[in-house]
């Protein structure tokens, strides 16, 4: 039998090695409190707009000393920010290239960046890629191929889902339940009504493309489609603009050019939409004369 170590024995001869336990318990307060950030920078995630420190103490249920102490590591890191007149708190640069580095990862909008940058070449035109995000259409990505637009549109916006032609392409493919939140929320401010909604939709379907005339921009012509992921859910949307009135209205070569790349894109990719019934929970409208009539605000 083997004889149990005496309590006289040091503990450095004996089988159990202290840096191993210390260690260990450094180990798990790492942990925790890298668990800690994390409910941080969620909350920091949900809210829209930079957010005061008792506010964001409350949202995660810890004393605002806490928090504060947690957003002074993450503000140096670069995962929080502070603005400096406010004292208001939002995420940092860091969380910014983090967002963005982890869905480039996705090959098919790699792929899909790659499009647009030849696109807004060949086009002579501007654009952006986006995904959908919990609050609508994100832009994560931009090129430049034509004149510069100048505009307020950078990386991280939320586009508009009704008044925009990237939300346009989204709003036309995507689940229905799945946006109705933002479909809502756009109609109380907009004061457009189920029909009007439904029109567009069908609208944008029929024509392969959501185009828009200046209503973002003014004077600026944009046009956007979806890309698709295997499965047949949209990965993100491609929009290009230019300065040209009426550029990119169906009929014009532009039009042709950036449907057709579309297209091969997709065939090339092995992607493909869902099929209407399985994958859109659009409102199917029977009597198409009964919306008839301008369009609101588009």
């Amino acid at each position: 039998m083997t004889k149990a170590p005496s309590k006289n024995i040091p503990v450095a001869d004996s089988e159990i090695d202290i840096s191993d336990a210390v260690d260990a318990a450094d180990t798990r307060k790492g942990i925790q409190s890298v668990e800690v950030s994390g409910v941080i920078i969620a909350a920091l995630c949900d809210f829209k707009f930079p957010v005061p420190l008792k506010d964001l103490a409350a949202a995660v249920d810890m004393p605002p000393a806490k928090v504060h102490r947690y957003l002074a590591s993450l503000v140096r890191i670069g995962l929080a920010w502070q603005d400096d007149l406010t004292g208001l708190y939002g995420l940092g640069p860091m969380a910014l290239r983090m967002g963005i580095s982890a869905i480039e990862r996705n090959d098919v909008v790699m792929r899909a960046g790659r499009l647009l940058r030849n696109l807004a070449i060949e086009l002579r035109s501007s654009g952006h890629l986006a995904i959908w995000g919990e609050r609508g259409p994100v832009l994560i990505r931009t090129e430049h191929g034509g004149p510069p637009i100048i505009s307020t549109m950078g990386l991280g916006t939320v586009m508009p889902l009704l008044r925009s032609a990237t939300g346009q392409a989204f709003l036309s493919t995507m689940p229905r339940g799945a946006i109705e939140h933002v479909i809502r929320a756009e109609q109380d401010i907009l004061h457009w009504d189920d029909a009007t909604v439904d029109r567009l939709i069908i609208e944008t379907r029929e024509r392969g493309a959501a185009v828009i005339e200046g209503d973002i921009v003014p004077g600026l012509s944009a046009i956007s489609a979806p890309v698709y992921n295997l499965d047949g859910a949209v990965a993100c949307c491609v929009t290009l603009m230019n300065p040209k009135a009426n550029y990119f209205q169906p009929g014009q070569p532009a039009f042709d050019v950036f449907l057709r790349a579309i297209a091969d894109f997709t065939q090339s990719w092995g992607g493909k939409p869902r099929d209407e019934a399985e994958g859109i929970q659009t409102v199917i409208v029977k009597d198409r004369s009964a919306l008839s009539g301008g369009r609101k605000g588009v």
